[in-house]
């Protein structure tokens, strides 16, 4: 998996997202549009992760993940 941007995330007691920093900005999530586990190609070294969907208080949509191996957080994807 290619190299993706780390990001403090706020989480509620059921450990979802509830606010993203992003480029020093705080953003509060509006919505979670989507929610998967993935255990990634583990022969190819990869490690499982827990994906979301959001859609941030800027109205931009973006996919996060939290990987389960090295305890953080990172972009993942960001749809214009």
């Amino acid at each position: 998996m290619k190299n993706h941007t780390p990001l403090q995330v706020k989480c509620d007691g059921d450990q979802g997202p509830i606010a993203v920093r992003y480029h020093d900005k705080p953003l509060r999530v509006v919505a979670r549009l989507e929610y998967w586990h993935d255990t990634g190609c583990w022969w190819a070294g990869e490690s499982e992760k827990h994906f979301y969907r959001l859609i941030l208080e800027d109205q931009s949509i973006r996919e996060i993940f939290y990987d389960l191996v090295e305890e953080e957080w990172f972009l993942y994807k960001t749809y214009d």
